[in-house]
């Protein structure tokens, strides 16, 4: 899960024309859902240099689901983090704080989190990428299995976070766990006996390789798992 900074980009001003009370979600069509797009696209994905700064292709090569890190295509799903319907958080359909971009996934992330028949889940629960540190709750372990930081001194009601984000958004999902195993396989595979290999350096000399690889590998799928497998070495 990433660690993402909704103040890097200005609310679109567009989302003000949109009144819950009068609209609904099927009303918001392009130009300004092509607007809401591309400003998610800019926090979740990579900045590259092209001659049009609006241009969606700019960061498509970087963008990732902001729940399972999974490479997201053609501009990704607008996920609504509290669901919109009017039993839940209506009045949040059209709030930007409320909008992230997701896989398309029905097995995890968004679509999974509020499919038909769910069970229920409190949403003050779930780890939220833009206010949140899932560092902090998460460990995604080169295996491909996502655990709990339960050896961090996290109180009861962090824990409970923790594994109810794993539950509500199925980061467990078989498929999921196996594309992490991949990325850190991959990654070895260029790197082989990394880790050993970093055994002969110098702390300092340890620390900045790592934090090199870190920046090289930040914008590929399921970036966190490569990272935490790097980390065991510090």
């Amino acid at each position: 899960m990433l660690k993402l900074d909704r103040t890097s980009v200005p609310e679109p001003p567009c989302l003000k024309a949109f009144d819950y009370t009068i609209h609904t979600w099927d009303d918001f069509k392009n130009p300004c859902r092509r607007v809401v797009r591309l400003a998610l696209q800019r926090i979740q994905g990579q900045q590259l240099v092209t001659d049009d700064e609006n241009d969606e292709a700019e960061y498509i090569l970087g963008l990732r689901c902001a729940y399972c890190e999974s490479q997201i295509f053609f501009g990704g799903h607008i996920e609504h983090f509290r669901r919109k319907n009017e039993k839940h958080f209506p009045e949040l359909t059209f709030e930007w704080t409320n909008l992230f971009l997701a896989c398309a996934s029905t097995e995890h992330c968004g679509h999974y989190k509020d499919r038909p028949g769910a069970l229920p889940y409190n949403p003050d629960e779930l780890i939220k990428p833009d206010v949140d540190d899932p560092d902090k709750y998460l460990y995604f372990h080169s295996s491909g299995e996502v655990r709990v930081r339960n050896n961090q001194g996290l109180s009861p009601d962090e824990l409970r976070r923790g594994s109810e984000t794993i539950r509500v958004f199925n980061l467990r999902d078989s498929r999921l766990s196996g594309l992490r195993r991949a990325a850190v396989s991959s990654y070895i595979s260029r790197n082989p006996n990394i880790l050993e290999s970093l055994m002969e350096f110098s702390p300092e000399d340890r620390q900045e390789y790592i934090q090199m690889e870190i920046e090289a590998t930040q914008w590929q799928p399921f970036s966190t798992t490569i990272r935490h497998f790097l980390e065991k070495a510090l």
